[in-house]
């Protein structure tokens, strides 16, 4: 699921594009020109595409690149810990939760988790991770929000329906960003008489092109629509 992107133009029109300038005669060299500046732009402004992918299996959103940090809180023991904010755990500072739960604090069958009616955490920005994930529960029957704060912009998860912590059971959630990095997270539960935890908190880098891609990509397409307007106009004389 795509949340959000911006492209140059959507997919289904690029392949229009190109085959109206391979066959538009005096006004492919224009067309094709425009292209290619177009692209050479967005590669000298060093501004890339930005979207976020949403990922409910853990298994798919690793192979997407490579982890860097796992946060979890098996450290602690399996009854209610109450915690001090901020609890600084490697690249992560949480700012805002109410303790530890584990197996044997009535709340949870399933591992220690992090808990209460907001979670909230910032991240080290060194790294610039642009991969995030967590496991994630609800207790009393409450939808979840989560936003995800990056150098660019607010994403905005709205009445998002998780596990019952007591079920046994955690619910995957992950993101892969492109073209920025995350800055801090929030999960709140949407009833604030109920509450919300998570752990295994996961971060890591994903490929993106640069922004010298776009340039290659724009000088290739020139030099295809040439290509091709030579051949058409070597054929017609030929005919």
């Amino acid at each position: 699921m795509i949340l959000k992107e911006r492209l140059l133009c959507p997919p289904h029109n690029r392949q229009f594009i190109l085959i109206n300038v391979f066959q538009s005669g005096d006004k492919m060299k224009k067309l094709a020109t425009v292209w290619a500046t177009g692209l050479l732009m967005l590669a000298m402004t060093g501004v890339a595409s930005a979207s976020v992918v949403v990922y409910t299996d853990r298994s798919s959103f690793n192979a997407q690149g490579s982890i860097d940090s796992n946060t979890n809180f098996l450290d602690y023991g399996t009854g209610y810990t109450p915690i001090s904010t901020p609890l600084i755990r490697g690249d992560v500072t949480f700012n805002q939760a109410e303790g530890i739960i584990g197996t044997t604090s009535g709340y949870t069958k399933t591992e220690q988790i992090l808990a209460g009616p907001i979670v909230s955490a910032d991240i080290a920005t060194a790294p610039k991770y642009n991969m995030y994930g967590a496991d994630l529960a609800q207790y009393n029957s409450t939808p979840i929000t989560i936003t995800i704060y990056t150098d660019k912009n607010i994403y905005l998860f709205s009445h998002i329906w998780v596990s019952n912590m007591n079920t046994g059971n955690l619910t995957f959630l992950g993101g892969v960003l492109t073209g920025e990095y995350i800055k801090g997270i929030q999960v709140k539960a949407d009833n604030p008489y109920s509450g919300v935890g998570g752990t295994n908190l996961t971060f890591g880098h994903s490929p993106a092109p640069e922004p010298s891609t776009y340039a290659l990509m724009g000088i290739g397409g020139l030099l295809i629509a040439f290509r091709l307007r030579k051949s058409v106009a070597g054929s017609a004389i030929t005919a």
